[in-house]
């Protein structure tokens, strides 16, 4: 069993709540984050807004599935926890931080147990580009969502 964690971040041209709003419309994810295969709203809470997901995710060797219960603090911050599915552990937190000048700085984190058998298959390059996909791409992907948007 391993447990990977990593973190990246962006400088977005959009505000933090367009960021916020982006990152809050569940059924959008797969469009522009590369790892989301597909996602299934569960849950919504009295707000309308999903507070259980899920997720099925491309992890380069098996497509795995996990449900993930969404928080928020509004405007400014989302976390996503397993709670059931393929992987053993995975959290996600977005916080958007306000740049001024409708700039937002967006950082992701996260950490995730794929549980004993895609952690032997994951070793060498195969685990670098996990790595990149799962952590460092969804910001850039952000990004690019709202600024080509615009």
């Amino acid at each position: 069993m391993s447990r990977f964690a990593g973190a990246s971040s962006a400088e977005i041209g959009a505000p933090p709540v367009v960021c916020f709003e982006m990152v809050c419309d569940t059924p959008r994810t797969p469009e522009w984050q590369e790892a989301i295969a597909a996602v299934e709203i569960l849950e919504r809470d009295r707000d309308g807004r999903t507070s259980l997901v899920r997720t099925s995710i491309d992890a380069i060797l098996a497509h795995v599935e996990v449900n993930l219960r969404v928080t928020y603090q509004e405007g400014c911050s989302l976390h996503m926890e397993r709670e059931s599915g393929d992987l053993k552990h995975l959290t996600v937190t977005w916080v958007f931080e306000d740049l001024g000048d409708s700039r937002t700085h967006a950082s992701f984190q996260t950490e995730f147990d794929p549980g004993r058998v895609l952690s032997l298959l994951a070793r060498g390059p195969l685990l670098g580009r996990l790595e990149a996909l799962l952590t460092g791409q969804p910001p850039e992907g952000l990004k690019r969502a709202l600024e080509t948007r615009s």
